[in-house]
Formats: structure tokens, C-alpha cells, sequence
């Protein structure tokens, strides 16, 4: 490969998947919600956990903590999660899903669901198939590239 046609490729590869992304989460959220794709999927880590601290999503969404306030402020104002001091160490937040919380999120994931059916409407098994391999693969080198110990 020529020094252009690996610059071409990278600019493509960079724009496809900002364009694809955008358009991703625009499809899929709810037309009505006022939830960002992030919060939501900060939900759904929330609902798999139960409980957790700031720094766990500080750490899980590679975030600020400082970042991390806004994200639960906002959270907690819209009755989506609960704040509560740990009894063993007051310095301890503990964050939890509310049942307003939780019936938000099942109502994203029915209509997640069917919408994941219309792309599939367009998309053959074959297609989807070798997309999430890909997928796969990328996230293996992007792990291998951007581990610590790398340097």
C-alpha cells in the first residue's frame, strides 16, 4: 500500500465511523426520551450491577469524577437513580436504579429491539455476522493498543 492510499483509508475508516455512530444512537433513542445514549447505557450498567460508586463509573466509562457528579446529578433530578451514604463508610456514595429508573430502560430496550429488527430487515445474517467479527477484531487491537503496559 501506497503512503496516500493508507491515508485515504484512515480518513475513511475515521469518517464512517463518526457518521455511522451518530447516526447509530439517533436511530436508536427515543424519539421522546430526554436521555443521552451514554446515560443510557450508564442505565443499563447500573441495572447488570445493582449498585455502584462514582469512581466505579468513573472508572467503567473512563470519565472524570468531577464528570461523573453532573452525569448522577442529572440522573438522580429526572428520578432515574437513588444516592445513598454506605453505612459502613459516610464518604461512600452508593448509586442505584430506581423503578422509575428501571421501566425507562425496559421501555428503551422493547424499542431498541424493534428497531434492531428493521436494520436486520436490511441487513442478511451473513452481513451481521461478519460486521460483529469485525467488531470483534477491532476491539481485540484496539484492547492490545491502548493497554498500559504498552509504551
Amino acid at each position: 500500500m501506497t503512503k496516500e492510499n493508507d491515508t485515504a483509508f484512515m480518513e475513511e475508516t475515521d469518517y464512517l465511523f463518526r457518521v455511522v455512530w451518530k447516526k447509530y444512537q439517533s436511530f436508536l433513542m427515543p424519539e421522546e426520551g430526554n436521555l443521552s445514549m451514554h446515560q443510557m447505557m450508564f442505565l443499563k450498567y447500573l441495572e447488570r450491577r445493582v449498585t455502584c460508586t462514582p469512581s466505579d463509573i468513573a472508572q467503567q466509562f473512563g470519565i472524570t469524577l468531577g464528570a461523573v457528579t453532573g452525569f448522577v446529578d442529572r440522573l438522580h433530578k429526572l428520578g432515574l437513580i437513588t444516592r445513598t451514604r454506605s453505612e459502613e463508610d459516610r464518604r461512600v456514595v452508593i448509586i442505584q436504579l430506581t423503578a422509575e429508573g428501571s421501566e425507562s430502560l425496559n421501555a428503551f430496550e422493547e424499542q431498541r429491539k424493534t428497531k434492531f429488527a428493521r436494520i436486520f430487515q436490511k441487513l442478511n445474517l451473513p452481513q451481521v455476522a461478519e460486521l460483529n467479527k469485525v467488531l470483534a477484531q477491532l476491539d481485540v487491537v484496539l484492547d492490545d493498543l491502548t493497554r498500559p503496559d504498552k509504551g
